[in-house]
C-alpha cells in the first residue's frame, strides 16, 4: 500500500512566525524547486504551503529595510530571479529574523523531513 504524503506533513502546532519559516526561505534561494521543497517538508506536490511561508519572510524583510510591498512585488513573485538581492537582504537581518523567530513546535512529535 502507497504511504500518504500527508503522513510526513510538518504539523505545526505554531502558527505564528517560526524559524521554519527561514529554513524554507533559504531553501529557495538555493535554487531549489517549489516541487522539490514540498517533498523534502513532506507536503504535497502542488501545495502553496512554501509559497506562503517564503512570503512570509520576503515581507519582513521588506519591512525592516522600510520598503513597500508595492514597488517590489516583481521580487517577492520572483524571488529565485532576485535571489541574490535576498541573499544579502537575509544577511543583513538575519540575527533580527531570528530573534522574531520562534521554534515550531509539532504535534505528535512529528517534525519536518530535513
Amino acid at each position: 500500500m502507497k504511504e500518504s504524503a500527508t503522513f510526513h506533513r510538518p504539523f505545526l502546532r505554531t502558527k505564528g512566525f517560526s524559524t521554519f519559516h527561514i529554513q524554507i526561505f533559504e531553501l529557495i534561494l538555493l535554487g531549489k524547486a517549489n516541487r522539490e521543497i514540498n517533498r523534502l517538508m513532506g507536503y504535497t506536490p502542488k501545495s502553496h504551503m512554501v509559497v506562503d511561508h517564503s512570503r512570509q519572510v520576503m515581507n519582513k524583510l521588506l519591512s525592516y529595510e522600510g520598503l513597500c510591498k508595492r514597488d517590489y512585488k516583481d521580487r517577492v513573485v520572483y524571488p529565485r530571479k532576485y535571489q541574490f538581492w535576498w541573499k544579502k537582504l537575509l544577511e543583513k537581518h538575519r540575527d533580527t529574523l531570528i530573534q522574531k523567530a520562534i521554534i515550531p513546535e509539532y504535534y505528535d512529535d512529528v517534525a519536518p523531513g530535513i
